[in-house]
């Protein structure tokens, strides 16, 4: 018994080990109570529409739906009386990823993100870009909470 004993512990900790070291997991985030506001874009004006431009779209449908929940959520409640012309918010997902390097999950996210009018002017083209970072501490899990920071503003945002 004695003999057998090293070499499991041996195996266990290797397997613990190589199961926490994916390099890359996609994880969609969940939703969380609105942080910020969108003063001045009512929600009935504004028409979201989200699209996932990343090569692997593994959850993209929960993805683009929490995107956009987020985005709705973050509208102004307030009613425009009189003419009332629609305008589109077009959120593109570039990257949104977690990814393993040297005993750390990183998580990142690019957005490009367009408003555009009535007659199909563009009034407004921005890029969002946030990154967060958390050790190694439970393998996949650790993955999964980095890649769900980036909602919760626990991370670099570039506009």
């Amino acid at each position: 018994m004695k003999k057998y004993f090293p070499r499991f512990s041996f195996f266990f900790i290797l397997i613990v080990a190589l199961t926490g070291c994916a390099q890359t997991k996609q994880y969609t985030p969940q939703p969380i109570g609105t942080q910020y506001s969108l003063a001045g874009m009512p929600a009935d004006l504004v028409r979201v529409q989200v699209n996932d431009l990343r090569a692997e779209k593994e959850n993209s449908d929960e993805l683009i739906q929490a995107i956009k929940g987020q985005i709705l959520s973050a509208l102004s409640p307030e009613k425009i009386i009189g003419n009332r012309s629609l305008y589109n918010l077009h959120i593109d997902i570039i990257e949104h990823r977690s990814f393993f390097t040297l005993g750390n999950w990183n998580a990142s996210m690019k957005l490009r993100i367009k408003l555009i009018d009535p007659k199909s002017n563009i009034i407004g083209n921005w890029n969002a870009e946030g990154n967060a970072h958390l050790s190694n501490m439970w393998g996949y899990a650790t993955a999964k909470a980095v890649s769900r920071r980036i909602f919760r503003g626990h991370n670099t945002y570039y506009y």
